[in-house]
């Protein structure tokens, strides 16, 4: 047999080694991953502690912060390079990139959750041109600040005292049961505050520009009560 031929031979038998190794390896890490585990596509990232958040970035893929007894940030891990952290102070500020979509599109989004956040104890957010959905809030008092594009759904929440601040075309929606003794509300620009899914007992508006409100009937009684 001539060299070039056993060398030919030796060299297939090496790669076929090499393929089966790393096929071999492959799998070992496959199935180290819980395929019923909801957070399987996501990366833990750590902070210090916070009781505001300030978020900034795109609309695109939307942010969930909910109501946990432990304290935790998810980032989806194809979007990690587009996260940013830093606490200063009592906030902590995070910076998420991508592309905007429109406020249609944001509301009816499929789109995963690219940041999970689970904190016990939040005082307020500050959102500037970013989708959050927020929920299961229970807390004296809460302040959100929207700005430019921002789109945030409040959901099952109670908070004794809510302070909204809203400029640019921010449009913010109350979603399922939310309840608030009072509510302090300013709204500037073409903003949009959709109050059809909470109940309160006091609301001070104050509207400025071209605002708009979306109310049920239910609550447009309760705002002339006031």
């Amino acid at each position: 047999m001539k060299t070039s031929n056993v060398f030919i031979i030796i060299l297939s038998i090496s790669i076929s080694g090499m393929l089966f190794a790393t096929n071999l390896s492959l799998k070992k890490e496959y199935d180290k991953i819980d395929l019923d585990d909801v957070f399987k596509n996501y990366v833990s990232v750590s902070s210090e502690d916070y009781t505001v958040l300030s978020i900034s970035g795109s609309n695109g893929y939307p942010i969930e912060i909910v109501q946990k007894d432990t304290n935790a940030i998810k980032v989806l891990r194809s979007r990690l390079e587009h996260f940013k952290s830093v606490v200063k102070n009592d906030t902590l500020f995070i910076e998420f990139t991508g592309a905007n979509i429109s406020m249609q599109k944001s509301f009816l989004s499929t789109t995963p959750s690219g940041i999970i956040i689970y904190k016990n104890n939040l005082a307020g957010i500050i959102a500037t041109n970013t989708h959050q959905r927020v929920s299961g809030f229970e807390t004296e008092h809460f302040t959100l600040n929207l700005k430019g594009y921002s789109h945030v759904e409040l959901q099952n929440c109670t908070v004794q005292t809510l302070s909204i601040a809203m400029e640019n075309k921010s449009h913010l929606q109350f979603v399922e049961h939310n309840l608030a003794d009072s509510i302090a509300l300013k709204m500037t620009n073409t903003s949009v505050a959709n109050l059809t899914d909470v109940a309160f007992k006091k609301m001070h508006p104050v509207l400025s520009d071209s605002v708009t409100l979306v109310l049920s009937k239910e609550v447009f009684k309760n705002l002339l009560k006031n």
